[in-house]
């Protein structure tokens, strides 16, 4: 392997290590929302 497509293959593997972390975070981050707007919403209908 050429030592340019062993560069080019180490940026697209940093790339798609970022795209995963930012997908995960997204996920997390949509679940507490998720978590948040049922409470808000049961507290609401229940008192």
């Amino acid at each position: 392997m050429s030592q340019r497509s062993k560069l080019k293959a180490t940026a697209r593997e940093a790339r798609q290590a970022r795209q995963a972390r930012r997908i995960i975070n997204g996920i997390f981050i949509g679940l507490i929302v998720l978590m948040i707007v049922v409470l808000v919403g049961y507290y609401l209908v229940a008192g």
